[in-house]
């Protein structure tokens, strides 16, 4: 199907998603990146955001990027207890406020009802669909008011949201006392067990529990499923998962190249930027480990101190990108301890921001020590990297066993218990000899680093196949607008 061809299908205007993400970067991205995938095929897209988080989104700066409306909606922190500026997640400074922000969130149904109902037949045609954020159940009601299909946005890989769902339907840690003890997923396409310590049940405190059961209620009275993941990657679980909730799921990933490259680099991002790349130029070909844990993980001092002496022991070079709870104290050790004079050149720690795609992509880099995030396990992937497995939190664990014992891409770095977002500890749950060890055979020229580097080589082509042209994902992307086009038409 051709671009703007899911409009000839209703002989009228085009498709209108509504897109709702979960305010948070992880989150907030690749939806954007769908927008501008359903946009550069004709459809109408509006991107639900606020203020504060609109400017983190940018623009394309180029005049042929597809045209995205964006939608900035107060949001309601004195109404919900939060201090003025709490608009994502990686801006509350602690998880009692999670709650408050999920209320915030909800508070927004209303004003988008009638936003969306105001707007229609002036400067937008009626919305023909919601697409949110599984995250946000509130936006099923949004749906049944305008009268048009929800469809459920999930951020996770199809492996580990099927092992979500069967872990919750079954509720297989009823009756368990001791939260280690490893429990059988049942209906699971393979043999897994996971303990209640590595669950995603992390995000723990008042009205937790009801926003879950929320969330799973509307799952299942959703129109159907779309997957940032690729057939190729995961073809079993897939399968198994479109079964199991009996409603058609949609694999449009990796969105991020599925989409137009867009820069919104700050000046100072655009120095950092220009640093990593010099000092990658330097290195190497496929010699440099990248460490990075994403935008939420803040790791404790005694934490930061076993990485940095493990990769120092590793005697390969390194780019660090740290965000500690206390950088003021983090550069004050660094600079006491003298581990950037004795790795030297070795070496380069980037607190705060860095260029993740670009890191990964430059051919100096050999490997990537990941928390598992879905977002950065797709990054890796298509870069054609393995990976040093570190989960923190949420699904990570799950997304660890993918990677690790289905992929075989990845080296576990050995964590046993999750980590509670938004909770400081000074536990070290990694050594530095676990650290040193993980590198040292992820960056393993032999017979087995060469086998799992070729997998990951494998895995790398078929994601941007998949994106290509007549790809698997680039036809789910216009089978899901010529969907949403029937239902439309059928209204």
């Amino acid at each position: 199907m051709s671009p703007g061809s899911a409009t000839a299908v209703a002989g009228a205007s085009p498709p209108h998603f509504v897109l709702v993400p979960m305010m948070a970067a992880g989150h907030a991205g690749p939806m954007l990146d769908m927008a501008r995938a359903l946009a550069s095929r004709g459809a109408f897209v509006t991107f639900v955001t606020t203020p504060l988080n609109l400017p983190r989104l940018g623009r394309a700066s180029s005049d042929d990027a597809p045209p995205i409306r964006f939608l900035p909606l107060r949001f309601p922190c004195a109404e919900a207890g939060l201090p003025e500026g709490c608009e994502s997640l990686d801006a509350l400074p602690g998880l009692a406020l999670l709650g408050p922000f999920n209320d915030a969130c909800a508070m927004l149904r209303a004003p988008l009802v009638e936003h969306l109902k105001d707007a229609a037949g002036d400067d937008a045609p009626p919305a023909s669909c919601v697409v949110s954020d599984a995250c946000h159940p509130w936006t099923g009601e949004v749906a049944r008011e305008l009268g048009v299909p929800r469809l459920s946005f999930d951020g996770f890989c199809a492996f580990s949201s099927l092992c979500m769902r069967q872990m919750n339907f079954h509720r297989i840690f009823d009756g368990v006392d001791d939260d280690r003890c490893p429990v059988r997923v049942p209906g699971f396409p393979i043999d897994v067990e996971i303990s209640r310590s590595r669950s995603p049940g992390n995000f723990t405190g008042p009205g937790m529990k009801e926003l879950g059961e929320e969330i799973m209620a509307e799952s299942a009275r959703a129109d159907g499923l779309v997957v940032n993941s690729y057939a190729e990657l995961e073809p079993t679980f897939v399968d198994a998962y479109e079964t199991a909730i009996g409603k058609k799921l949609w694999t449009i990933g990796p969105l991020f190249l599925m989409s137009p490259v867009v820069s919104t680099a700050t000046a100072e991002q655009d120095t950092t930027a220009i640093r990593c790349a010099s000092w990658l130029d330097s290195k190497e070909h496929r010699s440099v480990v990248f460490v990075s844990f994403g935008s939420l993980v803040r790791s404790s001092l005694p934490q930061l101190i076993e990485i940095a002496h493990g990769l120092e022991r590793s005697n390969r070079p390194f780019i660090w990108a740290v965000k500690p709870g206390n950088l003021a104290e983090f550069e004050r050790w660094l600079s006491d301890d003298g581990f950037e004079s004795r790795v030297g050149e070795r070496g380069l720690v980037v607190t705060g921001w860095a260029p993740q795609k670009a890191i990964l992509s430059h051919p100096a880099t050999g490997a990537f020590v990941t928390h598992c995030g879905w977002n950065s396990v797709l990054e890796c992937v298509a870069a054609e990297l393995p990976m040093v497995t570190w989960p923190h939190f949420a699904e990570q664990f799950m997304n660890e066993k993918l990677v690790v014992d289905v992929l075989r891409v990845g080296v576990p770095v050995g964590v046993k218990d999750a980590a509670q977002w938004g909770v400081d500890s000074e536990t070290v749950v990694a050594t530095r000899e676990d650290v040193e060890r993980a590198v040292v055979v992820v960056m393993d020229a032999g017979e087995e680093g060469a086998s799992r580097r070729a997998r990951a080589i494998e895995l790398g082509r078929k994601a941007r196949e998949a994106v290509a042209r007549g790809g698997s994902s680039c036809r789910n992307v216009e089978l899901l607008m010529e969907h949403v086009t029937q239902k439309k038409s059928m209204a």
